[in-house]
């Protein structure tokens, strides 16, 4: 008896039931249209029985008239332009979207339309002539029309091809919370009420169509369009035999000549979608019960034909029903639709491409989404998220992490910029359409995995089943997956939804202090004490390693600190949280001790490598550090041999780069080495805050020590598009030792300490880039007197300021060209003139610019005398010799480059382009002229070549100034050589 009643309260706890308040509106359409392929136009009827299952008496009805939002003066177009996109603000008659009604009757009477957003007409709301109590039902009538824009966007017209999303009248939805009449916007998408769908098409007799539901009778145009005549086409049209029951004889007579009428049956549906080509190719399979359709355009043979769409969308049906249930329609069709990307409907798919990644994401849509319907619009993560988190578990079953740890990459990114916001955010509150693409889509999919984690994937696969079961067809939100989350978890999980669907917190868990004692028993009992340094809570695994064994617990992380104590059979030897990365912690650096000959101390995990230069790992859980050889030569120098060491966490935390070399020549010449070296240290986890940027640098090399500090914030603003703002303090001091390895046209035997402020900004307007800097200094100059160079005591040192004002902008012109301006100014201010090496250099940058690069900062090195290198800067006149400075400068640089030949796949040519390009500058006279001047100029022509290495994308560059207004200092030149002439330079970096 005990155990009957066990198995009867366990039986009773898992069964589906839902609340007995709960309640859904029900709706049946009976539409009738016909396609003007000339206007781009259907023309329809539809009779709606609508029946009140709420307890509440209503006064309106509503309808959805999407079509409308793919036209100028719309919400969608007006937040469009907000985020300086253009799209449908720019079409006119007749590429523009439409859905227009008229004649509406409903209980029998006319009614006038009332559009409450007017100018959107996205809604449509009409008052009824009667009010509708609850368990009353009544029939709306309407005449209309709707055409899709010719700019596909979820829909779409090109030619005789037409993608119908939302096409139709589509009733609003009514719930608890009231009339849902949300205007269509970029962010959100579609919420509709569970019904059935009767749909006659009318169409020209060789269209190919997919649709929502099965053909009952007529044409789809499948075995005209079959690709694989073995396998015969299963249309299902006895799939609802009441229905057809009840289908007239006549349903699917021709209407005209060269017509045919194609009538569709959908049950338990809340959208109804069409695509339509001639010319699509069709194949078919199944998954179990379900018959699965493919359409796809002409060209598609190898990426969708040959069955491998078809596969694909089996495999997808049949680990759907394994994670969730089985699927309750009877097809799934997946069509080649015009635009890229995918949209998701009830029974099908509109896949811009036949990726696996792909369709499975739509097609886990019709389970999170189609029969676990929710608000897309309130609660958006509950079907994006949701089908993200899915598509991702399936890979990760196969072994692949990568489209996990890119979210999760993503999120941290975001979130430790302060940029990210709540998931649980309707959809038009977010910021802009990036955030909300990345909160909804991928941090959304987040929650699910860490929910996974918490639960365990035993307990995560029931609440998935048990959520499907009892949801099924119905409309669902938070409150809804939360209560099967706790029920069959059997945790309270308020704390988790709060702060991951509802907040905005980092996660943190450190270990703090670890001690190790043996036991009277011979083993070891290892003491934990956890450290919580960020709001979040999340459990955390602790784990003690021996060299024998490894024992771990879990804390709940409620706590500052919290301590728990492990027994080992070994002597411990590391101490680890969170070995799986499963806690969102963002510094993984405080996550492991190791034992050492003085005890424990902080052993981050570090992974060694080669430095590759043109790429650089980035670790979740550990630093990267990468070592290279390295060598360069200059006269000074001679041969300089050494190493360089970079590490980073993340990619973007504890970013040192460590230099130390000898140089060969002074090493012999002299009898002692010359050791040179530098560190530098970026973004230390210590000072993180959001958004703010920080380098501390210290050197001697080369004749030139020095030490420099920077601060710089980024403005919060728009994510993807408009602008960014960057405010910045620095402080630096350098200072020249040995002047053998100077260019004495660049550096005076000086030394300065300058203090900095700097403000700059990118934006972008429509297609135009602008980048503009302002750099604000003050200085103390002082002469080195060792080498008695300085002769007058006033010399000795003296205060200057430094102004500089740079920006450019770029905008393309057509579809291969580009126009690109830039405006330099800048102003030196002292007592006398100050120390050349902070003087403005009309050919490009000033030498403190070119520190770090060992091939151009000192005499005489490899990428200075013949090779003529342009490092970009200053004024920024190529074809001047790199000395050619002034106090006050003011410079024009243009340029209008063509590309010529474009493989975007390709690793070394991208992109070849030729330029034309005119400079100019404005001066207070050149430095070691012959003579003065006060106007510059050069012109000439180049060539540019795009290449990808790894991460890095750079422009290799060659530029032949054939006109220099000052010939005797021009590139290469020679006194007494022409305006006009040969010259060249080249660099590895675009002009500006």
């Amino acid at each position: 008896m005990s155990l009957l009643l066990a198995l009867a309260l366990q039986i009773a706890s898992t069964a589906p039931s839902v609340s007995p308040q709960y309640w859904q509106q029900d709706v049946s359409y009976a539409i009738d249209a016909s396609l003007d392929e000339a206007a781009g136009m259907l023309h329809g009827t539809q009779r709606v029985v609508y029946r009140n299952r709420s307890p509440d008496t209503l006064s309106t009805l509503s309808f959805h008239l999407h079509l409308n939002a793919f036209r100028p003066n719309s919400r969608w177009a007006q937040a469009d332009l907000a985020e300086q996109r253009r799209r449908f603000s720019d079409l006119s008659e007749p590429d523009f979207g439409m859905n227009q009604v008229r004649n509406v009757r409903i209980m029998g009477q006319p009614v006038t339309p009332i559009y409450p957003f007017a100018p959107d007409s996205t809604i449509v709301r009409f008052a009824l002539p009667h009010y509708l109590p609850p368990g009353d039902s009544l029939v709306a009538e309407l005449e209309w029309t709707a055409r899709p824009s010719t700019l596909p966007r979820r829909q779409g017209r090109r030619g005789r091809a037409f993608d119908f999303a939302q096409w139709y009248p589509k009733v609003v939805v009514y719930d608890k919370h009231g009339w849902q009449e949300q205007p269509l916007y970029p962010a959100g998408e579609f919420y509709g009420e569970f019904g059935d769908f009767t749909v006659a098409l009318d169409l020209p007799e060789d269209q190919v169509v997919g649709a929502t539901g099965v053909p009952m009778c007529g044409d789809p145009g499948w075995e005209r369009a079959n690709r694989n005549p073995a396998r015969a086409v299963e249309y299902q049209r006895d799939h609802y035999p009441e229905a057809l029951a009840t289908l007239a004889s006549n349903a699917c007579a021709s209407r005209a000549p060269g017509r045919k009428t194609v009538v569709w049956r959908a049950e338990q549906v809340h959208h109804f979608a069409i695509s339509m080509r001639p010319d699509y190719r069709y194949e078919g399979g199944r998954s179990g019960p379900i018959a699965v359709h493919v359409l796809y355009q002409p060209g598609d043979e190898a990426t969708w034909g040959g069955g491998v769409a078809v596969q694909r969308t089996e495999t997808t049906l049949a680990w759907l029903d394994r994670t969730f249930g089985t699927y309750p329609w009877p097809q799934m069709t997946n069509v080649h639709r015009l635009e890229g990307g995918g949209t998701e409907f009830p029974m099908m798919m509109h896949n811009g491409n036949s990726s696996l990644g792909l369709i499975l994401h739509e097609a886990g849509h019709n389970y999170v989404m189609g029969i676990l319907a929710n608000n897309e619009w309130r609660e958006g993560f509950l079907d994006e998220g949701f089908t993200s988190y899915q598509t991702s578990r399936y890979f990760l079953e196969q072994g692949d992490s990568s489209r996990y740890q890119a979210a999760e990459m993503r999120i941290l990114g975001l979130d430790l910029d302060g940029r990210s916001e709540p998931v649980s955010y309707p959809s038009h509150q977010y910021r802009d359409f990036a955030t909300y693409n990345a909160m909804i889509y991928t941090r959304g999919e987040l929650f699910f995995h860490r929910l996974h984690a918490l639960v365990g994937a035993e307990a995560m696969g029931r609440i998935l089943r048990t959520y499907y079961d009892r949801w099924k067809l119905r409309h669902v939100d938070e409150d809804a997956f939360r209560q099967v989350a706790e029920e069959v978890s059997g945790r309270d999980l308020s704390t988790f939804f709060a702060q991951w669907l509802h907040g905005n917190v980092r996660y943190d868990y450190a270990i703090r202090k670890v001690r190790s004692n043996r036991t009277t028993d011979g083993r070891w009992i290892t003491r934990v004490q956890v450290e919580r340094r960020e709001d979040g809570v999340l459990p955390v695994e602790v784990v003690v390693r021996t060299p024998t064994d490894r024992t771990s617990a879990r804390i709940q992380g409620y706590g500052t600190r919290e301590t728990v104590a492990l027994i080992t059979e070994g002597r411990p030897n590391e101490v680890m949280l969170d070995p799986d990365v499963v806690t969102h912690d963002w510094n993984m650096l405080n996550n492991r001790q190791r034992r050492g000959l003085l005890g424990w101390y902080r052993a981050p995990k570090t992974a060694y490598s080669i430095d590759r230069l043109v790429s650089t790992p980035v670790y979740r859980d550990r630093r990267a550090t990468g070592v290279l050889p390295t060598v360069w030569y200059n006269d000074a120098g001679g041969v300089t041999a050494g190493y360089q060491v970079r590490s980073n966490y993340l990619g973007r935390f504890n970013q040192v780069t460590f230099r130390h070399s000898v140089a060969t020549r002074l090493c012999c010449a002299g009898g002692e080495a010359l050791n040179q070296w530098q560190l530098r240290v970026q973004n230390p986890t210590f000072l993180y805050t959001p958004r703010l940027a920080s380098a501390f640098e210290v050197f001697s090399f080369e004749g030139r020590r020095g030490v420099s500090a920077m601060l710089e914030k980024e403005r919060l603003g728009p994510l993807g598009f408009g602008l960014r703002d960057w405010y910045g303090v620095s402080a630096r001091w350098v200072a020249t030792s040995d002047m053998a390895f100077l260019d004495q046209a660049l550096y005076e035997n000086a030394g300065t300490f300058e203090a900095a402020t700097h403000w700059r900004t990118e934006r972008r307007i429509g297609t135009i880039g602008l980048r503009g800097r302002v750099d604000l200094a003050g200085g103390v100059e002082y002469r080195n007197r060792e080498q008695g160079t300085v002769t007058d005591d006033r010399y000795d040192a003296q205060p200057y300021a430094r102004l500089s004002v740079d920006a450019a902008f770029r905008r393309p012109i057509g579809a291969r060209s580009e126009l690109g301006l830039r405006v330099f100014g800048g102003v030196l201010a002292s007592e006398t003139d100050p120390v050349r090496q902070r003087w403005f250099y009309l050919a490009g940058a000033d030498p403190y610019q070119q520190l770090g690069n060992p091939f151009t900062r000192s005499r005489d090195a490899l990428l200075t005398g013949d090779v003529h290198w342009h490092t970009p800067g200053g004024g920024n006149l190529r074809g001047f010799e790199r000395d050619v400075s002034a106090t006050a400068l003011a410079a024009l640089n243009l340029e209008l480059d063509r590309s010529i030949l474009a493989r975007p796949q390709a690793a070394l040519f991208r992109d070849t382009r030729v330029a034309l390009f005119g400079d100019m500058a404005l001066s207070d006279g050149f430095f070691s002229f012959s003579g003065s001047g006060r106007l510059a100029g050069d012109a000439g022509v180049g060539v540019r070549f795009t290449h990808r290495l790894g991460e890095t994308t750079f422009v290799t560059r060659f530029d032949f100034p054939l006109f220099v207004s000052h010939p005797d200092r021009a590139v290469g030149g020679a006194s007494g050589d022409g305006r006009f002439g040969f010259r060249w330079t080249m660099a590895l970096s675009p002009t500006f």
